[in-house]
């Protein structure tokens, strides 16, 4: 098995190439392997790629002339790419079909996470390790300072103060990624409170294609009908100081405004810290499970977390970035 970096990671074989997460168009021959649907990880490309059904059914959305050709995968069921080379799908926890991807060959194996998330959350069962020879692991919260509380005792508390607002008849504002986090905050309002809230229309369609997907999730597309509602939903760029007063006085009514992340988000609204990925301490327990030989990082804090990696369980840890883009690794 041979790994290239450049601005994504490939794998070669034989005659076959195979990118994940690719970024940019290369040879139409090669082939695509897409983790999730965040726009971030994909490009509209007329190359061969594979993805879960629900990661297709997303990207459909997104690029509705879309220049792919798909093939649906299915979690656990294991696929040939080549005489010597296999993958097996898997959840990876971080959004609707997101994927983690195990490759056999020549003798060796490799996990590549992707975005993922090890903790289950309020609709996903949460990413599970699979011993590896080779880990390719995203490390967005690759730093000690990036501790989350546990997921439910936040929203136990959360739930107090949502009861607190509503009691002095507020008017309530959910911040959270359109794709993902959204639909979460959805279903929280659902079930907690019965209640249907008022979503932007990108939240409301990617919201379309988790129903399509079993999800039982109740919104309404917002469309002047804020005085017929005790919540909105919207992306979590646009919650900021200016949004809540300018609601409060077309309300006339006090706000409270929420945004959902695991950064340090500070726009003049109360920040709960609940995020589709690990934090520090899951990523190196997610490290030790697996117990690889050899873990390269990717994403965000990719050259701290390998450092740590290093440091704290004694693995051969590298960031994917210090590589050379014309490195080759054989394994």
């Amino acid at each position: 098995m041979k790994l290239q970096y450049t601005s994504f990671l490939s794998i070669l074989d034989s005659d076959i190439k195979i990118n994940l997460d690719q970024t940019k168009q290369t040879q139409d021959k090669d082939c695509s392997l897409i983790t999730h649907a965040h726009s971030d990880h994909i490009v509209n490309t007329p190359q061969q790629a594979f993805a879960s059904s629900e990661t297709i059914s997303i990207i459909k959305n997104i690029f509705p002339k879309n220049n792919f050709s798909f093939n649906d995968l299915a979690y656990g069921k294991k696929i040939k790419l080549s005489d010597n080379l296999f993958v097996t799908p898997l959840n990876a926890g971080h959004i609707l079909g997101s994927t983690m991807y195990f490759f056999e060959g020549d003798g060796e194996t490799l996990l590549y996470t992707g975005d993922f998330n090890p903790n289950t959350s309020l609709l996903l069962k949460g990413a599970e390790p699979v011993p590896a020879d080779i880990l390719v692991i995203e490390s967005t919260f690759g730093r000690p300072n990036f501790s989350f509380p546990d997921l439910f005792e936040t929203y136990d508390t959360l739930v107090k103060k949502i009861k607190y607002d509503l009691a002095n008849n507020n008017f309530i504002v959910f911040g959270g990624y359109s794709l993902g986090k959204n639909q979460e905050l959805i279903f929280f309002i659902n079930n907690f409170f019965k209640e249907k809230p008022i979503v932007d229309p990108k939240t409301f369609s990617y919201s379309e294609v988790y129903k399509k997907y079993g999800y039982s999730l109740d919104y309404e597309l917002l469309d002047g009908n804020l005085r017929d509602n005790n919540f909105l939903v919207l992306p979590i760029s646009l919650v900021n100081k200016a949004l809540v007063h300018t609601l409060s006085l077309q309300l006339d009514r006090n706000v409270s405004a929420y945004v959902f992340t695991g950064w340090n988000y500070t726009r003049g609204v109360n920040n709960v810290p609940i995020s589709a990925h690990g934090d520090y301490r899951s990523l190196l327990n997610f490290v030790s499970q697996v117990n690889p030989k050899q873990v390269y990082t990717v994403h965000g804090f990719a050259r701290e977390f390998a450092h740590s990696v290093e440091k704290e369980l004694g693995i051969n840890a590298k960031s994917l970035q210090e590589l050379s883009q014309r490195t080759i690794l054989d394994f």
